[in-house]
């Protein structure tokens, strides 16, 4: 009897003692998996700030008159995008941390976006003729955003510094904001580069030279080397035995043009990068090279914006691919080729299709507490990638700095505006190389964009949209990196995408 009571007494024991040790082992294993996972600098965030100085309230008023926002419009909005800048940058101005969900690169890299996607900005404005002075409420004084990006540039490329944006690598982050970032340079090079003693300009350019010996990946990246290239040329720097490999670059990238100004852009194929990806890069090429393949700039650009001044309306354009967010830089295309393909789109239907654009999206919520927000309208992270981090959504403001840049060339801002063609009448327009097919109707102002080689996929069910639920918030807290929803399916494989369901998604 007591032998029994005694084997069931260490069976027990045992078996608790198996237990244990299991429960112990999930624990560790749970904990190097978030370890593992974990994002650099997951818990901490910004505080959102509404910029005072230059509110919203002033920024929508110039987009709710019964005419057309003028020149003085548009700068507000650049100065309230600035403001909230000054809000978010860190003491030695080396980054802006903003607030919203962080991307799976960390906290360091979300930060450097938030320096390298504003400084074109900064830059088209003081080289512009504009004060590089502006009112900061937070700051409670003025600021000058020479001065703040001179510092940050110091403090970021300078190797022995802890703020150190990093080494630029195959395929790093830091390739993407390095083609911002030397933009920004040459755009502002008056003021900000010329300002510079010659040891901080030598350290920029040996870290930016790091985007010329580096890998890109497929796509648009192949263009960033590109844009280091040409700036740091025009800034006097010696790039001359990077000549090969950039030239390599180009002739990649240019054997991903399909033809019409449509590029390949693997894996995606065809999406809105090609506005605000693609044509960006080009405008800037030719502006900072005016001898390069102008031809055939020229040419794709005006293919490109001839077709695309279709998909602009009084009720948004249709979305539809990745980075969403960056849904005000649509017009970019239009705007560009009033400079690289004069004629190929009347100035008129440029500026109709940005005063548009902006509107629309200001009255949906497009911008909260001084930057650009994360969905169709408001913060939405189900619409954010996992790569995406709170100030990723900056280069939504393309379109503005390709406009205010054309406006101190030429005054583009002030032109008169000429109707769209869906506010002429009704349309249909194929594009054969994408497959993409518009339909816009005048009295709706519904256009639609439809992919006829999906007309099978309609009713699949991994096109509806998938929330951010609580399953993938719980999942976040634990391991404190992004697990936000794959929205591929809905965002590439539809059939159709009217511009009414942008609204739609921002009432859900």
């Amino acid at each position: 009897m007591m032998r029994a009571r005694l084997t069931r007494r260490m069976r027990r024991t045992l078996q608790v003692t198996i237990a244990l040790a299991l429960l112990l082992s999930a624990g560790l294993a749970a904990h190097e998996l978030r370890v593992r996972r974990a994002v650099a600098g997951w818990t901490e965030r910004a505080h959102p700030i509404e910029p005072q100085a230059m509110p919203l309230s002033r920024v929508r008023a110039g987009f709710e008159r019964t005419r057309a926002p003028d020149a003085a419009d548009y700068d507000a909005l650049a100065l309230h995008v600035l403001e909230g800048w000054t809000a978010y940058r860190t003491p030695d101005a080396e980054r802006a941390h903003y607030p919203g969900e962080p991307s799976d690169a960390g906290r360091p890299q979300d930060g450097l976006e938030g320096f390298a996607r504003i400084l074109p900005l900064a830059a088209v404005r003081w080289a512009g003729g504009a004060s590089a002075v502006i009112t900061t409420v937070s700051d409670a004084r003025q600021s000058d955003l020479v001065a703040l990006f001179a510092r940050g540039l110091k403090v970021g490329t300078d190797p022995t510094h802890p703020h150190y944006w990093g080494a630029i690598r195959d395929y790093s982050p830091q390739l993407v904001e390095a083609a911002d970032i030397a933009l920004g340079l040459w755009i502002g090079r008056a003021q900000l580069w010329d300002g510079l003693d010659a040891a901080t300009r030598r350290q920029v350019a040996n870290w930016l030279t790091g985007a010329l010996t580096s890998q890109p990946h497929e796509g648009t990246w192949q263009l960033f080397p590109l844009i280091v290239h040409r700036a740091l040329q025009g800034l006097g720097v010696d790039v001359r035995r990077f000549d090969a490999r950039v030239t390599s670059n180009w002739e990649h990238f240019r054997s991903l043009h399909r033809g019409d100004g449509w590029f390949d852009d693997p894996p995606n194929g065809f999406d809105y990068y090609n506005a605000w990806g693609v044509h960006y890069s080009l405008y800037w090429l030719r502006r900072m090279d005016p001898g390069f393949e102008p031809d055939f700039i020229g040419q794709v650009q005006a293919d490109f914006a001839s077709f695309q001044r279709h998909l602009f309306s009084q009720r948004g354009h249709p979305l539809m691919g990745r980075s969403a967010c960056y849904r005000m830089a649509a017009p970019t295309p239009l705007l560009a080729a009033q400079f690289t393909a004069p004629g190929a789109v009347a100035a008129g239907e440029a500026l109709r299709a940005l005063d548009l654009t902006w509107s629309w999206f200001l009255r949906q919520g497009a911008l909260k507490a001084g930057a650009p927000t994360s969905g169709f309208c408001g913060d939405d992270p189900a619409l954010q990638a996992r790569y995406s981090g709170p100030a990723s959504c900056l280069w939504s403001l393309r379109a503005l700095v390709l406009a205010l840049d054309l406006q101190a060339r030429n005054g583009l801002l002030d032109q008169p505006r000429a109707p769209l063609p869906v506010e002429r009448g009704n349309f249909t327009m194929h594009q054969p190389v994408s497959g993409w097919t518009v339909v816009g109707e005048q009295a709706t102002q519904r256009i639609e964009l439809v992919l006829p080689a999906h007309a099978d996929r309609q009713a699949a069910p991994d096109t509806r949209w998938r929330d951010y639920g609580w399953i993938a918030r719980i999942t976040e807290a634990w391991l404190h990196s992004p697990r936000r929803p794959d929205n591929r399916p809905a965002l590439y494989l539809r059939h159709r995408y009217p511009n009414g369901e942008a609204r739609s998604l921002c009432e859900r």
